[in-house]
C-alpha cells in the first residue's frame, strides 16, 4: 500500500510539475492569449474570403453569414466590416427601390418601408465608420469606404458631412475610383443648391468616366436647373443612347427639356418611353401625368 501511495505521489507531482511549465511563460509572456488572437485572426480573415468569394457568386445573404463569423473570432478584421458594411448600404438601396421604383408604395406602406431602409442604412453605417476608425494607421485613406458612408449621409440628408467625406475621399492621389466621389459631391452640393459647384464636380466626373450614367444625369439635371436647357438636352441624349444607362428619370428629364423647346411632339414620345420603361414606378405616374396634359 505504501509502494502505491508512493507512486500516486510521484504521479501526481509529475502532473504539477507539467502544468507550471506549461503555464509559466504564459503568465509572464502571455503566449496562450497571443497564440489564441493569432488563431483567430487566421480565422476570422478565412471567413472573410469565403464571404468575398459567396458576394462573387452573387450570394449575398451567403456572404453576410461568413463576414459576420469574421467579425465573431475578430471585431479587428476592418476588411470584413468594410464588405458587410458595402453589403447592407445595397440592401438599403434596394429597400427604398421598392417605394418609388419597383412599385409607387404610398402612406403606412412606405413608412414602414422607408424604417425598415433606415435601419439597414445605420448598420451599414456603423460598419462603413469602424472600418474608417481601423483603418486610421496615418498611411493610407480607405476611399472607396468613405465615398459609401457619404451615399449613406446623401440618404439621411446630410448633405455637408457627405461633402466633407467625399472630400477627403478625393484627397488619396491614388484613388482610382475618383468620378464617383466626385459625382457623389456634385449631388450633395446640388441638394444644398450650389449649382455651380454641382455642375464643375459632375463635369469631372463624366470627364473622367463618359460611361457613368448617374453622373452625366446629375449633370443634365443640374444644368436643367441652371436655365442651360440646350446643354442638358446634350447630356441627356449623349445618356440615353447608352442602352446600358436605362434610367428612367432621363426619359422624364429630356420630355420636360423638350417642353421648355416648345417642342411638345417629342416631348410627348420621351414621356411615353418613360411610362414603358417601368410602368410600376412612381415616375412612371408623372409621366403619364404630363402626357396626357399634351
Amino acid at each position: 500500500m505504501r509502494v502505491k501511495h508512493l507512486h500516486r505521489l510521484a504521479a501526481q507531482r509529475v502532473v504539477l510539475v507539467s502544468l507550471v511549465s506549461l503555464m509559466l511563460p504564459c503568465v509572464f509572456g502571455g503566449c496562450a492569449g497571443e497564440e489564441t488572437t493569432r488563431r483567430n485572426a487566421k480565422l476570422s480573415m478565412w471567413h472573410y474570403r469565403l464571404g468575398n468569394d459567396y458576394l462573387g457568386k452573387k450570394k449575398p445573404e451567403m456572404a453576410k453569414g461568413e463576414l459576420l463569423r469574421a467579425l465573431r473570432y475578430s471585431e479587428k478584421n476592418g476588411e470584413a466590416h468594410a464588405l458587410l458594411g458595402v453589403i447592407l448600404f445595397y440592401e438599403g438601396v434596394h429597400a427604398m427601390n421598392f417605394i418609388d421604383r419597383r412599385q409607387c408604395i404610398k402612406g403606412d406602406a412606405a413608412e414602414d418601408q422607408r424604417r425598415n431602409a433606415n435601419d439597414v442604412f445605420r448598420q451599414s453605417q456603423k460598419h462603413l465608420k469602424r472600418r474608417i476608425e481601423l483603418k486610421q494607421d496615418g498611411k493610407s485613406v480607405d476611399s472607396e469606404t468613405l465615398n459609401y458612408l457619404a451615399n449613406v449621409a446623401m440618404h439621411f440628408e446630410r448633405f455637408d458631412d457627405a461633402i466633407a467625406l467625399t472630400t477627403k475621399a478625393l484627397s488619396n492621389m491614388m484613388y482610382t475610383g475618383e468620378h464617383r466621389a466626385m459625382s457623389t459631391r456634385g449631388q450633395a452640393y446640388f441638394k444644398r443648391g450650389d449649382l455651380k459647384k454641382a455642375a464643375r464636380d459632375l463635369r469631372q466626373a463624366v470627364f473622367r468616366q463618359p460611361k457613368f450614367c448617374q453622373a452625366r444625369y446629375w449633370l443634365a439635371k443640374t444644368l436643367h436647373k441652371q436655365g442651360k436647357v440646350g446643354a442638358a438636352v446634350r447630356q441627356l441624349e449623349t445618356l440615353l443612347k447608352d442602352k446600358a444607362c436605362p434610367l428612367q428619370e432621363a426619359f422624364q428629364l429630356l420630355g420636360l427639356c423638350y417642353l421648355k423647346q416648345r417642342d411638345p411632339g417629342k416631348a410627348r414620345g420621351l414621356f411615353e418611353q418613360c411610362v414603358t420603361s417601368n410602368p410600376k414606378s412612381c415616375v412612371s405616374q408623372e409621366c403619364r401625368r404630363y402626357a396626357k396634359l399634351m
